[in-house]
């Protein structure tokens, strides 16, 4: 990523319905980690709009967002802590 899509990344996120509030950036975690972890969750919102469509037609691909959505929520976890939950 570059910086430009760095910052855009980070000035344009926003939370998602159910998923966790990533507003404010953890000092242990750099811009470049920081963005593409919003990233992660911003394909993961979107994937989630269709899910009864993958999980019926895509099924690799919802096994996949799975995986993914665990790796993610690890992260999150690790550098948010219990902060996410308030």
């Amino acid at each position: 990523m570059r910086n430009r899509e760095i910052n855009q990344t980070i000035e344009n996120y926003k939370p998602h319905k159910g998923f966790y509030d990533l507003s404010e950036k953890p000092e242990t975690l750099t811009k470049t980690e920081y963005a593409k972890l919003l990233n992660i969750q911003n394909f993961l919102a979107e994937q989630n709009k269709n899910i009864e469509y993958l999980r019926k037609f895509e099924p690799i691909q919802y096994k996949k967002d799975k995986e993914l959505s665990v790796e993610y929520q690890g992260i999150v976890r690790e550098y948010w802590g219990n902060t996410i939950y308030k």
